[in-house]
């Protein structure tokens, strides 16, 4: 694979990961809990995978920010409609995260 490729691989799983942290936090829906919390292991790992097999430079890590927030913000908006968090706190989320993976 391409390194561009690559990095949109990263930033989808890295997404996924952190959509479902957030559903596990906000979501209305205690009976989705345990189906969330699988699928959100299930990404991580996907993700940690992937990373480790690319070195990542800075400026890829920016641009794997940058995808991520615009990608969690684009599906909490088209698939969890009820779901309402500011863009600031999934900012928050995403850079705390992107420090346990990257």
């Amino acid at each position: 694979m391409g390194k561009d490729s690559d990095i949109e691989s990263i930033s989808n799983s890295i997404s996924k990961t952190i959509l479902h942290e957030i559903l596990i936090e906000y979501s209305n829906r205690p009976e989705s809990y345990p189906h969330l919390k699988k699928e959100e292991v299930e990404y991580r790992g996907q993700s940690m995978k992937k990373i480790n097999e690319r070195r990542l430079n800075e400026d890829d890590k920016d641009i794997i920010r940058n995808k991520v927030i615009r990608k969690i913000n684009n599906r909490l908006k088209s698939r969890y409609s009820d779901i309402h968090i500011p863009l600031e706190s999934i900012s928050k989320k995403v850079d705390e995260s992107l420090f346990l993976f990257l």
